[in-house]
Protein backbone atom coordinates (compact mmCIF):
# COMPACT_ATOMS: atom_id res chain seq x y z
CA UNK A 1 0.00 0.00 0.00
CA UNK A 2 1.54 3.73 -1.15
CA UNK A 3 2.74 6.06 1.33
CA UNK A 4 4.08 9.57 0.96
CA UNK A 5 7.36 9.15 2.97
CA UNK A 6 9.81 11.48 1.92
CA UNK A 7 11.30 10.98 -1.53
CA UNK A 8 10.88 7.31 -1.49
CA UNK A 9 7.26 6.60 -1.12
CA UNK A 10 7.53 2.94 -3.04
CA UNK A 11 10.18 1.84 -0.11
CA UNK A 12 8.27 3.24 2.25
CA UNK A 13 5.24 1.35 0.60
CA UNK A 14 6.47 -1.65 0.81
CA UNK A 15 7.47 -1.38 4.67
CA UNK A 16 4.15 -0.24 5.88
CA UNK A 17 1.95 -2.73 6.84
CA UNK A 18 -0.77 -1.15 9.04
CA UNK A 19 -3.22 0.77 6.62
CA UNK A 20 -6.83 1.74 7.81
CA UNK A 21 -9.68 2.20 5.42
CA UNK A 22 -12.75 5.16 6.30
CA UNK A 23 -14.91 5.36 3.42
CA UNK A 24 -17.69 8.33 3.35
CA UNK A 25 -20.41 9.11 1.43
CA UNK A 26 -21.45 12.75 1.11
CA UNK A 27 -24.83 12.67 -1.20
CA UNK A 28 -26.35 9.10 -0.35
CA UNK A 29 -29.60 10.33 -0.56
CA UNK A 30 -32.00 13.20 -1.70
CA UNK A 31 -33.91 13.48 1.87
CA UNK A 32 -35.18 16.84 2.88
CA UNK A 33 -35.73 17.41 6.74
CA UNK A 34 -39.36 18.26 7.62
CA UNK A 35 -39.24 21.67 8.59
CA UNK A 36 -37.83 22.56 5.10
CA UNK A 37 -40.06 21.13 3.02
CA UNK A 38 -42.12 23.59 1.73
CA UNK A 39 -38.96 25.18 0.10
CA UNK A 40 -39.22 22.41 -2.04
CA UNK A 41 -42.99 22.31 -3.33
CA UNK A 42 -42.03 22.79 -6.88
CA UNK A 43 -38.40 21.24 -6.37
CA UNK A 44 -38.89 17.83 -6.85
CA UNK A 45 -37.59 17.41 -10.46
CA UNK A 46 -34.40 19.00 -9.11
CA UNK A 47 -34.05 16.69 -6.10
CA UNK A 48 -34.77 13.50 -7.85
CA UNK A 49 -31.94 14.32 -10.62
CA UNK A 50 -28.31 14.13 -10.00
CA UNK A 51 -28.35 17.83 -8.80
CA UNK A 52 -30.06 16.84 -5.72
CA UNK A 53 -28.03 13.67 -4.95
CA UNK A 54 -25.84 10.89 -6.61
CA UNK A 55 -28.16 8.15 -7.63
CA UNK A 56 -26.44 4.19 -6.58
CA UNK A 57 -23.37 6.28 -4.40
CA UNK A 58 -24.54 4.67 -0.59
CA UNK A 59 -25.19 1.11 -2.99
CA UNK A 60 -22.14 1.29 -3.37
CA UNK A 61 -20.21 2.71 -0.56
CA UNK A 62 -21.84 -0.17 1.85
CA UNK A 63 -21.01 -2.72 -0.75
CA UNK A 64 -16.62 -1.48 -0.37
CA UNK A 65 -17.37 -1.32 3.28
CA UNK A 66 -18.85 -5.32 3.45
CA UNK A 67 -15.88 -5.83 0.82
CA UNK A 68 -12.69 -4.14 2.85
CA UNK A 69 -14.70 -4.42 6.31
CA UNK A 70 -14.77 -0.56 6.80
CA UNK A 71 -16.36 2.14 8.30
CA UNK A 72 -18.47 3.79 6.64
CA UNK A 73 -19.86 7.27 7.18
CA UNK A 74 -23.16 8.70 5.05
CA UNK A 75 -25.58 11.41 4.96
CA UNK A 76 -28.15 11.05 3.51
CA UNK A 77 -29.68 14.37 2.86
CA UNK A 78 -29.64 16.25 0.38
CA UNK A 79 -27.17 18.60 -1.17
CA UNK A 80 -29.90 20.88 -2.52
CA UNK A 81 -30.28 21.69 1.56
CA UNK A 82 -26.65 21.88 1.95
CA UNK A 83 -23.79 20.64 0.35
CA UNK A 84 -22.04 18.71 2.59
CA UNK A 85 -18.88 18.14 -0.28
CA UNK A 86 -18.08 22.14 0.50
CA UNK A 87 -16.30 24.06 2.46
CA UNK A 88 -18.18 26.91 4.27
CA UNK A 89 -16.86 29.64 2.23
CA UNK A 90 -17.92 27.77 -1.18
CA UNK A 91 -20.50 29.48 -3.44
CA UNK A 92 -22.29 26.74 -4.04
CA UNK A 93 -23.01 25.68 -0.60
CA UNK A 94 -26.51 26.81 0.11
CA UNK A 95 -28.68 25.75 -3.29
CA UNK A 96 -30.96 27.87 -4.95
CA UNK A 97 -33.64 26.70 -2.70
CA UNK A 98 -31.88 27.32 0.79
CA UNK A 99 -29.37 30.34 -0.52
CA UNK A 100 -32.00 33.17 -0.27
CA UNK A 101 -32.96 32.11 4.04
CA UNK A 102 -32.11 34.40 6.94
CA UNK A 103 -28.71 33.72 8.42
CA UNK A 104 -29.48 32.10 11.60
CA UNK A 105 -31.49 29.15 9.31
CA UNK A 106 -28.37 28.61 7.28
CA UNK A 107 -26.71 28.46 10.80
CA UNK A 108 -29.19 26.26 12.15
CA UNK A 109 -29.06 24.05 8.58
CA UNK A 110 -25.11 23.69 8.77
CA UNK A 111 -25.11 22.51 12.75
CA UNK A 112 -27.91 19.69 12.22
CA UNK A 113 -26.94 18.17 8.97
CA UNK A 114 -23.79 19.48 7.80
CA UNK A 115 -21.15 19.71 10.65
CA UNK A 116 -22.59 16.46 11.87
CA UNK A 117 -21.11 14.15 8.99
CA UNK A 118 -18.04 16.12 8.40
CA UNK A 119 -17.07 16.22 12.38
CA UNK A 120 -18.09 11.95 11.78
CA UNK A 121 -15.54 11.45 8.64
CA UNK A 122 -12.73 13.59 10.61
CA UNK A 123 -13.43 11.64 13.49
CA UNK A 124 -13.41 8.09 11.68
CA UNK A 125 -10.14 9.39 10.10
CA UNK A 126 -8.36 10.34 13.42
CA UNK A 127 -9.91 6.97 14.87
CA UNK A 128 -8.44 4.92 12.41
CA UNK A 129 -4.97 6.80 12.37
CA UNK A 130 -4.73 5.70 16.29
CA UNK A 131 -3.86 1.56 15.01
CA UNK A 132 -2.39 2.32 11.18
CA UNK A 133 0.66 4.09 9.68
CA UNK A 134 -1.76 5.87 7.05
CA UNK A 135 -5.40 5.78 6.42
CA UNK A 136 -6.88 5.55 3.05
CA UNK A 137 -10.33 8.08 3.15
CA UNK A 138 -12.34 7.22 -0.35
CA UNK A 139 -15.43 9.24 -0.58
CA UNK A 140 -17.73 7.44 -2.76
CA UNK A 141 -19.75 9.71 -5.37
CA UNK A 142 -21.83 8.90 -8.36
CA UNK A 143 -21.81 11.01 -11.68
CA UNK A 144 -24.29 11.72 -14.37
CA UNK A 145 -23.34 10.24 -17.80
CA UNK A 146 -24.62 13.30 -19.82
CA UNK A 147 -23.75 17.00 -18.10
CA UNK A 148 -24.77 20.12 -20.51
CA UNK A 149 -25.22 17.86 -23.74
CA UNK A 150 -21.89 16.01 -23.46
CA UNK A 151 -21.61 12.72 -22.98
CA UNK A 152 -18.72 11.23 -19.99
CA UNK A 153 -16.44 8.86 -21.74
CA UNK A 154 -15.34 7.05 -18.99
CA UNK A 155 -17.07 4.42 -16.34
CA UNK A 156 -14.79 4.97 -13.18
CA UNK A 157 -12.72 8.04 -11.64
CA UNK A 158 -10.35 8.38 -9.51
CA UNK A 159 -10.19 11.92 -8.07
CA UNK A 160 -6.68 13.12 -6.36
CA UNK A 161 -4.07 15.63 -5.36
CA UNK A 162 -0.88 15.06 -7.78
CA UNK A 163 0.70 16.61 -5.29
CA UNK A 164 0.68 14.04 -2.14
CA UNK A 165 2.78 11.88 -3.49
CA UNK A 166 0.83 8.70 -1.88
CA UNK A 167 -2.35 10.22 -4.17
CA UNK A 168 -1.30 9.28 -7.54
CA UNK A 169 0.39 6.04 -6.45
CA UNK A 170 -2.44 4.41 -4.73
CA UNK A 171 -4.71 5.23 -7.72
CA UNK A 172 -2.33 3.90 -10.22
CA UNK A 173 -2.12 0.22 -8.07
CA UNK A 174 -6.28 0.68 -8.06
CA UNK A 175 -6.24 0.91 -11.47
CA UNK A 176 -4.03 -1.33 -12.18
CA UNK A 177 -5.91 -4.02 -10.29
CA UNK A 178 -9.09 -3.13 -11.56
CA UNK A 179 -7.38 -4.21 -15.17
CA UNK A 180 -7.32 -7.37 -13.76
CA UNK A 181 -10.24 -7.82 -11.96
CA UNK A 182 -12.54 -6.41 -15.13
CA UNK A 183 -10.56 -5.41 -18.09
CA UNK A 184 -13.64 -3.97 -19.89
CA UNK A 185 -14.22 -0.99 -17.47
CA UNK A 186 -13.15 2.24 -18.56
CA UNK A 187 -11.21 3.95 -15.33
CA UNK A 188 -9.55 7.82 -15.62
CA UNK A 189 -7.80 9.74 -13.67
CA UNK A 190 -8.90 13.16 -11.98
CA UNK A 191 -12.26 12.69 -13.87
CA UNK A 192 -14.78 13.90 -15.18
CA UNK A 193 -13.48 15.97 -12.40
CA UNK A 194 -10.39 17.61 -10.94
CA UNK A 195 -8.63 15.67 -7.49
CA UNK A 196 -7.80 18.95 -5.61
CA UNK A 197 -10.32 21.83 -5.90
CA UNK A 198 -12.87 22.57 -3.14
CA UNK A 199 -14.58 19.47 -1.26
CA UNK A 200 -14.21 17.12 2.27
CA UNK A 201 -11.55 15.07 1.30
CA UNK A 202 -9.26 18.84 0.50
CA UNK A 203 -10.30 20.18 3.52
CA UNK A 204 -8.60 16.86 5.56
CA UNK A 205 -5.63 17.46 3.38
CA UNK A 206 -5.31 20.32 5.67
CA UNK A 207 -5.41 19.09 8.63
CA UNK A 208 -3.50 15.85 8.64
CA UNK A 209 0.08 15.19 6.66
CA UNK A 210 0.51 13.25 3.11
CA UNK A 211 2.41 10.48 5.20
CA UNK A 212 -0.82 9.51 7.11
CA UNK A 213 -3.83 10.76 5.35
CA UNK A 214 -4.56 9.90 1.25
CA UNK A 215 -7.98 11.33 0.42
CA UNK A 216 -9.54 9.82 -3.06
CA UNK A 217 -12.69 10.60 -4.37
CA UNK A 218 -14.38 7.71 -5.95
CA UNK A 219 -16.57 8.55 -8.89
CA UNK A 220 -18.88 6.08 -11.20
CA UNK A 221 -20.98 6.49 -13.98
CA UNK A 222 -24.71 6.39 -12.82
CA UNK A 223 -25.59 4.29 -15.76
CA UNK A 224 -23.69 1.39 -13.69
CA UNK A 225 -24.13 2.56 -10.26
CA UNK A 226 -27.45 2.99 -10.33
CA UNK A 227 -28.53 0.62 -13.70
CA UNK A 228 -29.64 -2.56 -14.00
CA UNK A 229 -29.30 -4.85 -11.20
CA UNK A 230 -26.58 -7.11 -12.65
CA UNK A 231 -24.54 -3.84 -14.33
CA UNK A 232 -24.49 -2.31 -10.89
CA UNK A 233 -23.56 -5.49 -8.78
CA UNK A 234 -21.14 -6.53 -11.13
CA UNK A 235 -19.11 -3.25 -10.49
CA UNK A 236 -19.50 -3.11 -7.38
CA UNK A 237 -17.55 -6.57 -7.34
CA UNK A 238 -14.81 -5.51 -9.26
CA UNK A 239 -14.16 -2.32 -7.35
CA UNK A 240 -14.82 -4.03 -4.17
CA UNK A 241 -12.45 -7.33 -5.13
CA UNK A 242 -9.72 -4.24 -5.93
CA UNK A 243 -9.62 -2.54 -3.68
CA UNK A 244 -9.40 -5.50 -1.05
CA UNK A 245 -6.70 -6.96 -2.89
CA UNK A 246 -4.50 -4.08 -2.60
CA UNK A 247 -5.33 -3.26 0.80
CA UNK A 248 -3.90 -6.47 1.61
CA UNK A 249 -0.42 -5.83 0.19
Amino acid sequence: MPRADGNRPRRAARRSSRVALVLSCEHGGNQIPAPYRRLFVRGRRELDSHRGWDPGALELARALARACRAPLVATTTSRLLVECNRSLDHPRLFSAFTRTLSRDEKERILARHYHPHRRAVETAVRRALRGADCVIHIGVHTFTPVLDGRRRDADIGLLYDPRRTAEPIFCEVWMEALRRVAPGLRVRRNYPYRGWTDGLVTTLRGMLPPARYVGIELEVNQTLAAGPAARRDAVHGALGRALALILAR
